[in-house]
């Protein structure tokens, strides 16, 4: 049983100003207490269902494709979480295919989850008795794709009316099967539209559609529903029907030729079903809706019309014939019925300041389908609220296939898309004003994240840019301009700079043309200006220089890394070394002229010369004679103003292991890879991550997606004593399927304790110590405050803050120079001796704003 320690959301103050909520952590260990929650950004994925419980009120589910199941918070408008319980060898479970209440009982759910490419495909039915609390969890072999085609179509699970210990399942490769008790165990009850996919291919195969029990047409012997309906996601024999609870099944004769089922609702004694000619939720272009009629067999095609004007200035009704997705029928009058159009982009969202966009077409009727209504068109005015969120003007309601009335209030009515949720609190006026509604619901995958010291946090993620941050608890823009997925983030501490590549497509009238794009930001993402350059791929790893001077590209799907020093006007391509096409370069924090990246038997490759060679070093991270071998991504770390310091973990994830995991450890160098130093303090290091330091530590925090000792959980740990010990700061219940695509965890460079770690679907996560209040001085960085230094000869041009100090030190640590500068200084070090020296640079208030290593000759 893995038990959600509670569903309340509550306020703990992050310096951000951001509500940490659901649940807060039992630790028995001496750390501190944590609590968990999101860098706030609502939404960012596809939500692939809602479902309301038709007799208790405000009992609202949301499934999505990728982030799990989320339950909604009538009394603070907010979703919530329902499965960052889920452990790292589970993580596929976040694909939730399907799920179904049961109508006898609000607070049993019941969830299809699996994700073909994850967890080697493992599929399982999660039970709830407590409105998803605590979760049961029963493996099953009928295979789930919750990120698959179709998984928008209706739901696979359906639970006996008459006997609800009864539970049906569709699968998409196997056909149905049968529970009898609760879910607990599964027997297969019908071969249907079976096929061999596994794993990835599963994406292409949807199988059965959605399973339906019939109540009013009776019973068996002992008690269960007689009549049952399935839908296929094929176009002849689409819709099937057992009178028998199952035993036999028949083809429903009639049914629209051509075409797949998607959703259904059976009321008095009609079947109303959308169809579309593939499983969807795109690449599809007709379909229709169509009443059946249970006692008579017949059929009746009541797809809505558009209103056409002919030339003659008559009107005449013409059936829009695209493809349909979600259908819902007023509890309290059958004749008001919802559809939405799916993958279509003909319907107009507009919003107040007179931004538009094209979705898909949502069609209201209140006479059971002779007249259709829909409050989209061209001047029917504005029909979108961002509702209090800064991403998503100017977007539209699109891949809408599920759609759903409260069955408490007919007037109000929610709609799913690929961005999150909509809903709106009027049905019934001309023209319904549809709002954003997914408060809670974070499915984005972050990809790469940046905290700034006395700065923002500005992210990367997939298919949505990312932003930047000066307060994690407020909806905050998307990097602009949109780029769609951003990779990674490049940052380059001694200037300021950020880098990020990706992708535009202008739009023209026959033809739409995609242009490889790179911005930076000289002001921490606040804004964003174009690199004119010619890029030789698109998307893709970006890296800059200490500096800012030296920027590197590796496209996504490359291994080839190209490098520019005159703002990317020109590009050559750089050999950083054998078997590091996947790896991650990094930049030393300190002196512009060196880089970094591990190969994948690890091999250490270190530039000194701004990245134009890449030279193997002699000290290796794997050593088999020792028992020593790397397995890790490639995804090494630096450490903020510590040169030629690098931080690398050891391992990885894999699911074919005894334990689900390697057991190599985490390294570090302090010499820029000359030497190197095993932890023993972690056992597992599947990622690492640096922040700020304990008050009184002389060394920043280690944050680790691992395990401290062989056999403790995997889970992320903290290390306050460089790496000597590592203590366990999250718990079972905070989980979240581990670091996901991203595979990071970074800890906060302005607040001690507090960490962030990607997923595969669940947003950007963040923990902090329970209790914190952690201001931040400076919500970004001022101008003033950065600190750059270029040496030429015997001069350093230094720029810093009016009044701040230089000191440099020489090899011993002995001071041998102290001068006042501000912008645009220039010191004099002629009477130096050659060598190497560190110079710092303090604020007037004595706050430490930089340091660097220099080499005088």
């Amino acid at each position: 049983m893995q038990i959600l320690k509670s569903l309340t959301p509550f306020a703990v103050k992050l310096g951000f100003g951001f509500a940490l909520g659901l649940g807060l952590c039992s630790q028995a260990s001496a750390v501190e207490d944590y609590v968990w929650g999101n860098v706030r950004f609502d939404g960012g994925g596809f939500v692939s269902a809602v479902i309301f419980h038709p007799k208790s009120e405000n009992v609202l589910y949301a499934r999505t494709d990728v982030g799990g199941l989320y339950r909604f918070d009538f009394a603070n408008n907010r979703w919530i979480p329902l499965m960052d319980w889920i452990s790292q060898t589970d993580v596929g479970l976040y694909g939730t295919e399907a799920f179904a209440l049961d109508p006898t009982d609000p607070k049993r759910i019941y969830v299809l989850a699996g994700t073909g490419y994850f967890s080697d495909g493992r599929t399982a039915v999660l039970r709830s008795e407590d409105f998803g609390a605590t979760w049961d969890t029963s493996y099953v072999e009928m295979l789930a794709h919750g990120n698959g085609m179709g998984r928008q179509t209706g739901e696979k699970l359906a639970v006996d009316p008459n006997m609800p210990k009864i539970i049906l399942c569709g699968s998409r490769s196997k056909g149905v099967y049968k529970s009898t008790d609760y879910g607990k165990t599964w027997t297969s009850l019908y071969e249907v539209a079976l096929s061999s996919a596994t794993g990835s291919s599963l994406n292409g195969v949807n199988g059965v559609s959605f399973v339906m029990f019939d109540p009013a047409q009776g019973k068996l012997s002992d008690g269960s529903t007689a009549t049952i309906y399935i839908g296929i996601s094929e176009t002849a024999k689409s819709l099937q029907v057992s009178h028998d609870g199952g035993a036999t099944w028949k083809a429903v004769e009639g049914a629209p030729e051509g075409l797949m089922p998607h959703r259904a609702k059976i009321v008095d004694g009609n079947m109303y079903i959308t169809f579309a000619d593939g499983p969807g939720p795109y690449n599809i272009s007709r379909g229709g809706v169509f009443k059946y009629n249970i006692a008579s067999g017949t059929w009746t095609d009541i797809t809505p019309y558009d209103d056409n004007k002919k030339e003659d200035g008559s009107i005449v009704h013409e059936k829009n014939g695209c493809s349909y997705g979600g259908i819902a029928i007023d509890p309290k009058d059958s004749k008001h019925i919802v559809v939405s159009t799916l993958g279509q982009y003909t319907g107009r969202h507009l919003f107040k300041d007179g931004t538009e966009n094209y979705g898909d077409r949502i069609y209201v009727t209140t006479d059971g389908g002779a007249n259709w209504t829909f409050g989209q068109h061209y001047d029917d005015g504005v029909n979108m609220d961002e509702n209090g969120n800064n991403w998503i003007h100017g977007n539209a309601i699109h891949w809408a296939g599920s759609v759903e009335f409260d069955p408490f209030d007919s007037k109000k009515v929610w709609v799913t898309s690929g961005n999150g949720i909509f809903q709106t609190d009027d049905i019934t006026s001309k023209v319904p004003v549809w709002k954003f509604q997914s408060v809670g619901i974070e499915e984005t995958v972050p990809l790469d994240i940046v905290s700034i010291p006395d700065g923002p946090l500005v992210t990367a993620i997939g298919d949505y840019d990312g932003a930047a941050y000066t307060n994690i608890e407020e909806s905050t823009p998307r990097h602009t301009p949109i780029i769609g997925t951003t990779e990674s983030m490049a940052y380059a501490p001694l200037s300021g700079t950020l880098l990020r590549t990706g992708v535009i497509t202008k739009y023209y009238t026959y033809e739409s043309i995609n242009y490889n794009v790179m911005y930076r930001s000289d002001d921490l993402g606040k804004t964003w200006d174009s690199v004119k350059t010619t890029l030789k791929g698109g998307k893709g790893l970006v890296v800059l220089s200490a500096d800012g001077k030296v920027m590197l590209h590796r496209p996504d799907q490359s291994a080839t890394v190209y490098r520019s020093d005159d703002n990317g006007a020109t590009w050559e391509a750089v050999e950083t070394g054998t078997q590091t096409q996947y790896s991650r370069i990094v930049a030393d924090p300190v002196d512009p002229n060196v880089f970094y990246v591990v190969g994948s038997m690890g091999t250490l490759y270190k530039s000194t010369d701004a990245a134009k060679t890449f030279v193997e070093q002699p000290a290796r991270l794997q050593n088999e004679q020792a028992g020593e071998y790397y397995n890790g991504g490639g995804l090494i770390r630096t450490v903020p103003g510590k040169e030629g310091h690098l931080w690398v973990p050891m391992d990885q994830a894999q699911v074919w292991q005894p334990k689900g995991f390697t057991e190599y450890g985490l390294a570090y160098t302090e010499d820029g890879g000359a030497s190197w130093n095993r932890c023993e303090g972690a056992s597992t290091a599947i990622a690492v991550g640096v922040g700020m330091a304990k008050e009184d530590a002389d060394y920043e925090t280690i944050f680790i997606w691992g395990a401290a000792k062989s056999g403790d959980p995997i889970g992320i740990y903290r290390s306050t004593d460089k790496c000597k010990t590592f203590e366990r700061i999250n718990d079972d219940a905070h989980q979240y399927g581990g670091p996901g695509n991203g595979n990071f965890v970074v800890g906060d460079m302005n607040h001690f304790g507090v960490v962030y770690m990607s997923t595969v679907g669940r947003g950007l996560v963040v923990g902090a110590p329970k209790g914190s209040i952690l201001p931040i001085p400076t919500i970004r960085m001022q101008e003033s405050s950065i600190v750059s230094m270029q040496l030429s000869a015997r001069n350093l041009r230094v720029s810093g803050p009016s009044e701040s100090l230089l000191l440099l030190f020489d090899a011993q640590g002995k001071l041998c120079l102290q001068q006042r500068i501000g912008p645009n200084s220039e010191v004099s070090l002629e009477k130096l001796p050659a060598g190497k020296v560190l110079a710092r640079v303090i604020s007037k208030d004595g706050k430490a704003l930089h340091h660097q290593s220099l080499t005088l000759r």
